[in-house]
């Protein structure tokens, strides 16, 4: 079976082959890796903006699925706190001006 896969970053595609015969998302991943070298564990599949579930994949020959990259991104554990007093403080000088 044939899947297409679109890259939401460049807008790509790529086909990839996965096997007929009950095929699964880690299946459709590891085909995917093979082709473009993104690891398993950074790739986000969805079609039509649901993301697909683990286990069996309830797709059809020629779907096209959307690949992003699943990279967790945040501040710093000290901007953060930074950042929260900073605005604690901000509020509470609202708050007193209010009264």
């Amino acid at each position: 079976m044939q899947i297409i896969v679109r890259s939401v970053n460049d807008s790509a595609t790529v086909v990839v082959d996965v096997p007929e015969e009950n095929p699964t998302l880690d299946d459709l991943k590891r085909a995917i890796e093979d082709v473009e070298f993104i690891p398993k564990n950074l790739q986000r599949l969805s079609k039509d903006s649901y993301l697909l579930p683990a286990g069996l994949l309830q797709l059809v020959d020629a779907d096209t699925v959307t690949l992003c990259l699943g990279l967790e991104g945040g501040m710093r554990a000290k901007w953060k706190k930074k950042r929260t007093r900073r605005l604690r403080r901000k509020r509470r000088k609202m708050r007193d001006r209010a009264r």
